[in-house]
C-alpha cells in the first residue's frame, strides 16, 4: 500500500479484503489528500452474526469488505467530486454521512452484487438512511 499503513486497520488487519486495501489507495491517491480511517469502533469489520448483511460484517463474509474514512477537505461541497473519485477507484458502495465528527465521512465497499458503474448508494442524515441525493446539491444525477 502506498499511503495507508497495517496499524491504521487496527485489529482488522488480517482480515481486510486485499480489494478493499486497493480502493482504498486508489481512492486517496485520485483524491490527492490524506484519507483517515474513522476511529470509530465499527468503522472497519464488526460481528454481526451470518444474517446481518453490512459489508463491515466479518460473520457473513469472512472478511472485511468495508471502511468508513474521512477525506481530508471534503466537505459537503466535495461529495460529488468524492463521489466521482470512489467509482473511479473501484468502489462497488459508497456511503455518505454529512453529520459526522471530525467532518463529514464516507463509506466505501466492495461488495460483490454491484460494480464501480452501478455501486450501491446512499446517504445518511440526522440518523436516517436516505438516497445519495439528499447529500449532493440539488439538481445532482449519478
Amino acid at each position: 500500500m502506498k499511503y495507508f499503513r497495517p496499524s491504521e486497520f487496527r485489529e482488522w488487519w488480517e482480515l481486510v479484503s486485499i480489494d478493499l486495501l486497493e480502493v482504498l489507495d486508489d481512492f486517496r491517491d485520485i483524491w490527492g489528500a490524506p484519507v483517515m480511517i474513522s476511529p470509530h469502533a465499527d468503522a472497519l469489520g464488526r460481528h454481526g452474526g451470518r444474517d446481518d448483511l453490512s459489508q463491515h460484517n466479518v460473520d457473513k463474509w469472512g472478511e472485511v469488505r468495508a471502511a468508513d474514512i474521512f477525506p481530508m477537505g471534503l466537505g459537503d461541497e466535495g461529495f460529488i467530486r468524492a463521489y466521482d473519485a470512489a467509482k473511479r477507484a473501484g468502489a462497488s458502495g459508497i456511503g455518505f454521512y454529512p453529520g459526522t465528527a471530525p467532518g463529514p465521512m464516507m463509506h466505501l465497499d466492495v461488495r460483490t452484487d454491484r460494480t464501480p458503474d452501478n455501486p450501491a448508494t446512499w446517504s445518511r442524515i440526522k440518523g436516517r438512511y436516505l438516497g445519495l441525493s439528499h447529500a449532493m446539491p440539488e439538481g445532482w444525477k449519478p
